[in-house]
């Protein structure tokens, strides 16, 4: 990234600007960790697309492959704007007179200066500056590229059904041979059909994505996510048994319900159901997932929104 060595906002607001100035590598107040502004991808085709801006850096954001920041959408033009952060840790926005312009909270966006919760809208995605740490920078790169890898649904980048014909009696044999256990999570997204008939299947395309996106977060590298059929999603845990299994399951049932639903379309908010069960030694893989399947069905008929776990 070339470092920008003029500053075209320099003048008389300068002075105003001075508490939007963002400490670069500054331990943060709570966790003591250094944090880093970062540019991510908060609503839009992919949430996991971010770029770092480090001090003297600049990011050239559009559709074109050579983009620091790669925006796939035929409505964002090809360098469509830069965002940078001067050596004093201010970081600014610029429009490069983009075909559909930028609107940065809501109003179209020329040049400016951003704060932390700032938000752009280039074309269908919705980028917000956001404070993170480069473990958190390190999340979202590893689930980008585990989002790439083929033989993955389309749609929501999980694995295919295709992968439990295929992969699951392995995963079983190992669990069997090391004396680990191993343990699954069903996931089911509450009133589906709801979301499709009231906000349209875009949008209910758009809930896949992002739920995806957020089981492939909230588990570790070596765990699978399947996409099992329709909004029904599948977590495989290696080496986990059930009541860290319902934990998991629980983080991420508070994911899906915490996520910015909104953002997506006003007036929408989704919840998921969970089934949790850890496979019998011995008990063959079509009866470990009845099991699971019946503890998802317990969740729903108990009001859903809630994890339950299999005997």
């Amino acid at each position: 990234m070339a470092a920008r060595t003029d500053d075209p906002f320099a003048g008389p607001e300068d002075d105003e600007v001075s508490d939007q100035t963002l400490q670069f590598q500054r331990p943060s107040q709570g966790g003591g960790k250094a944090v880093f502004p970062t540019l991510r991808v908060v609503a839009g085709p992919d949430l996991f697309l971010h770029a770092m801006i480090g001090p003297g850096e600049v990011v050239v954001i559009g559709r074109d492959p050579s983009a620091g920041l790669r925006l796939p959408d035929n409505a964002v033009s090809k360098r469509h704007l830069e965002v940078g952060a001067d050596e004093r840790g201010r970081v600014w926005a610029h429009d490069l007179r983009s075909t559909n312009g930028t609107l940065m909270n809501g109003a179209p966006l020329d040049e400016a200066y951003l704060s932390v919760g700032d938000r752009l809208v280039v074309g269908a995605f919705e980028l917000r500056l956001d404070m993170m740490t480069l473990e958190e920078v390190a999340l979202l790169r590893r689930v980008g590229q585990r989002l790439a890898v083929a033989d993955r649904d389309p749609l929501t980048g999980l694995l295919t059904r295709s992968w439990m014909q295929d992969e699951l009696a392995a995963s079983v044999a190992r669990s069997e041979s090391s004396g680990q256990p191993i343990s699954v999570i069903y996931v089911d997204i509450d009133h589906f059909k709801q979301v499709n008939d009231g906000f349209g299947h875009a949008v209910g395309d758009a809930v896949l994505r992002a739920t995806g996106g957020l089981l492939l977060a909230g588990v570790r590298d070596r765990d699978v996510c399947v996409r099992y059929g329709g909004e029904e999603l599948v977590v495989f845990l290696p080496s986990t048994g059930r009541a860290l299994a319902a934990e998991i399951a629980e983080r991420l049932r508070r994911a899906i319900a915490a996520h910015p639903w909104a953002e997506v379309v006003p007036g929408l908010a989704v919840r998921a159901s969970f089934g949790v069960a850890e496979r019998h030694v011995g008990e063959a893989s079509a009866e470990w997932l009845a099991r699971a399947d019946r503890a998802l069905y317990a969740s729903k008929r108990s009001g859903r929104d809630r994890v339950s776990t299999a005997d």
